[in-house]
């Protein structure tokens, strides 16, 4: 297949042609030749967006618990409904996500949450691609550590999918103690695998593990031998310069969630200082139970913006952008987030006549801080497309959202 003509946000922004034979971008030029062609002279074509940190079948929660702290938003209203959560809930609020993921320009997720094989499910169906990990914690308790692990290793061992890798999801310091998030970390090397946690997400929750431990979560981590280049650590709000050195030497991924933090009032992670560290910040949602949406182009602009109260050159727009597709495929180790040879044919195309999006002195200051989800027009996937003309080809929308509200309804209500 050839991409003809778009305008290409590759190395700035250039009008040329993309090869893509199975899954895979082979060539980047002008005057490329092929049987199948699609006319892109009308569009932006991008990496698509990559959202590394959410709970998908939270959107089940969308609105339900809103504007109080975050303790008291798990323990009194989240996890007691979380207990009630059967597969068909999770199997449509995870497709209810992708479906807003897919319309918003996403095209790879990872996630950590409950009943991840129906995420499975979802994610096949979809066309998505996407990293899943059962979220565990020990709560102190070693058997109860074991079973979560033997069932974290058996998922891993199940599921054998092109689009889909496993990680394992340990959920925080705070909930898994540092015996337990070792021997996670052993498996996570020897299997090669991805450890996905939560990491300093509110001054109280240090604040309490600082007087019950001596050290913050991140030194505890690092005393450890926990921390390595495979661990993806979502927030990383509260952090002091000496913090993130450790991340920046551990090559620590950050995943960095502005709507949540700000909306759970956790404070504004930052993310300026991360990426002058050299530190790999990329780019995701939360779930919406707590953002609320999935729309990783709304989340990009309020990074760069609030990166700005003091300094407007703080993050420059493509800066932005890397953030929010090239640092997210590195994190999660996918070969994707760029429009380059060899990489993954996970692409987006956004309309140029949006009135947004037009003049266009600055493409990508356009898609940074004026354009909205509504740009984008066409989602491949994998070298296969899953939305023409904002019509997602692979799953009935109509239906899913439907099946989705009564099923939130019903939930909230048992």
């Amino acid at each position: 297949m050839i991409i003809k003509n778009g305008y290409i946000l590759c190395n700035g922004i250039q009008k040329k042609d993309i090869c893509i034979e199975g899954n895979t971008i082979t060539d980047i030029g002008k005057n490329l030749r092929g049987s199948d062609t699609i006319d892109a002279s009308k569009f932006l074509v991008m990496p698509g967006l990559v959202n590394t940190h959410t709970h998908l079948a939270m959107t089940l929660f969308r609105g339900y618990a809103d504007d109080m702290p975050l303790q008291e938003w798990l323990r009194d209203y989240i996890w007691p409904k979380e207990m009630k959560l059967t597969p068909q809930d999770c199997y449509y609020g995870n497709l209810l996500g992708i479906i807003e993921m897919i319309k918003s320009g996403t095209t790879c997720f990872s996630d950590m949450y409950l009943r991840e094989d129906q995420a499975v499910k979802a994610v096949k169906e979809s066309g998505m691609r996407a990293v899943l990990s059962y979220g565990i914690a020990d709560m102190g308790n070693k058997r109860r550590g074991e079973f979560m692990l033997r069932e974290s290793l058996k998922f891993i061992n199940a599921v054998k999918e092109p689009r889909i890798d496993i990680a394992f999801g340990p959920h925080s310091p705070y909930t898994c103690s540092s015996d337990f998030l070792l021997k996670i970390q052993e498996h996570a090397l020897k299997l090669k695998k991805l450890t996905h946690i939560h990491l300093h997400e509110t001054k109280e929750e240090i604040k309490k593990f600082e007087k019950k431990y001596g050290k913050t979560p991140i030194e505890m981590l690092e005393s450890a031998g926990v921390l390595n280049s495979n661990v993806c650590a979502a927030h990383v709000v509260h952090v002091s310069g000496k913090e993130l050195d450790i991340l920046r030497k551990r090559n620590v991924k950050v995943l960095h969630c502005p709507a949540s933090n700000l909306k759970l009032a956790n404070g504004i992670a930052p993310v300026a200082d991360m990426v002058k560290k050299g530190i790999c910040v990329s780019l995701g949602t939360d779930g919406a139970a707590s953002n609320n949406t999935q729309d990783l182009f709304a989340e990009m602009r309020l990074m760069a913006l609030l990166q700005k109260v003091e300094d407007p050159g703080a993050m420059k727009a493509d800066t932005a952008v890397k953030i929010a597709t090239e640092n997210g495929g590195t994190a999660l180790n996918w070969k994707t987030g760029k429009i380059e040879k060899g990489f993954l044919a996970d692409l987006i195309f956004i309309d140029l006549k949006k009135g947004f999006m037009v003049p266009r002195h600055n493409l990508a200051s356009n898609v940074v801080y004026s354009m909205n989800s509504s740009a984008v027009n066409t989602v491949i996937i994998d070298g296969k497309f899953v939305m023409k003309n904002r019509k997602i080809l692979t799953v009935d929308e109509n239906e899913i959202i439907e099946k989705a509200r009564e099923h939130a309804f019903d939930l909230v209500n048992r």
